[in-house]
């Protein structure tokens, strides 16, 4: 596969799957959920030095064509190691998910080292509350098969200097009350966007990404599944972008994750 054909077909996958991006209610929801209270809030299990990774993706369609660059990324970095990704997008919340009939299934059919959550609801005004105690229990689901649980905070929509931190914020606050690591997708999304405003980051809907966009959310994935820096990763020729802005996504990355630490052993 040549490097256009690359991520024409990431670019495919991304436009066939639908999206549950979050709407605005006009009432106020309540931020706990009594079915989904009860946690043991495990620590967080450290799978960074596993010989071979496997990695499940849990969200919509935000997480489409990741798994393909990941693997790029850890092949290019780590070829001593391997890894299996697995994209499961869905039109459910995370709090809908537990009960769809399937997600829970997924989750149990292999032993995944790391499992990535997104799809958390928030509003994007920030005026509502939405319920976070689904995710919560997924986090400890993932723990229960110790799994590294990520939560995956969306990256901003175009134009919107708020959204990247205010929702990092929220997953923040989920990861405190039950342990899990917070990648900070939309942290470094904002930081490549100040350091140069001319990257295309965005798709043309202004929500998704593009496959620049990617590549730097697939960059803070691979340093928070490895541990492995970002910004050592050598050029990588099938992806289709000069060693230059690739190298300068990867510092972002790297640079973003020293400010804002992921995981807390």
């Amino acid at each position: 596969m040549n490097k256009h054909q690359f991520f024409l077909s990431i670019t495919t996958l991304a436009l066939l799957s639908s999206c549950s991006d979050t709407t605005e209610k006009t009432k106020e929801v309540p931020v706990t959920n009594p079915e989904f209270s009860n946690s043991q809030n495990l620590s967080i299990p450290s799978n960074t030095d596993k010989q071979e990774y496997k990695v499940l993706l849990f969200g919509n369609s935000h997480i489409v064509g990741l798994a393909p660059i990941i693997k790029e990324i850890v092949k290019a970095g780590l070829p001593e190691k391997s890894i299996l990704l697995s994209e499961n997008s869905s039109q459910y919340y995370l709090d809908e998910r537990l009960s769809d009939g399937s997600s829970l299934d997924i989750l149990q059919s292999e032993a995944w080292t790391h499992v990535i959550f997104q799809a958390q609801k928030y509003s994007q005004s920030g005026q509502v509350s939405y319920p976070i105690d689904g995710a919560k229990k997924w986090l400890q689901h993932a723990k229960e098969q110790r799994a590294t649980p990520i939560l995956f905070p969306e990256h901003p929509q175009r134009g919107n200097s708020n959204e990247g931190k205010m929702v990092h914020n929220i997953h923040v606050e989920i990861a405190q009350q039950e342990s899990g690591c917070v990648a900070p997708i939309g942290l470094a999304w904002d930081k490549a966007l100040l350091l140069k405003p001319e990257l295309k980051l965005h798709s043309s809907d202004g929500n998704h990404a593009s496959d620049i966009g990617r590549l730097l959310s697939a960059l803070v994935f691979y340093q928070v599944i490895t541990g492995a820096s970002a910004d050592l990763v050598p050029w990588i020729e099938t992806i289709d972008l000069v060693a230059e802005t690739q190298d300068f996504l990867g510092q972002v990355a790297s640079q973003v994750i020293a400010e804002y630490p992921p995981c807390e052993y």
